[in-house]
């Protein structure tokens, strides 16, 4: 499984009344059911930051086209591929970026 992150902005020239419609429109959607979600976060961020982030796992990038299609009349959705941070040092790791540790 793959790890996603959507940042949800606000297209420029949305005012509060459509932010508060988007917040109580959220209370009636469901999240693709490909999508495990791992959380869902709606931010008090200053403009042109995202409002709203999501992280899931997922087989593909499918569930993202799900989201562009719920919410891309509102929001600009930027996703990206995340990771976990390691733990430790892989040990396959090539001695030229070893060396410079």
């Amino acid at each position: 499984m793959s790890l996603f992150v959507a940042y949800f902005r606000f297209k420029p020239g949305t005012n509060a009344l459509q932010g508060l419609m988007a917040f109580e429109r959220r209370k009636t959607f469901q999240h693709p059911p490909q999508a495990r979600v791992l959380g869902e976060y709606w931010v008090n961020a200053p403009e042109g930051d995202p409002q709203v982030v999501v992280v899931w796992e997922a087989e593909d990038e499918g569930p993202a086209d799900y989201y562009d299609a719920a919410w891309g009349d509102i929001f600009d959705i930027k996703t990206s591929l995340a990771s976990l941070p390691v733990s430790e040092i892989p040990e396959d790791l090539p001695e030229q970026l070893r060396s410079r540790m």
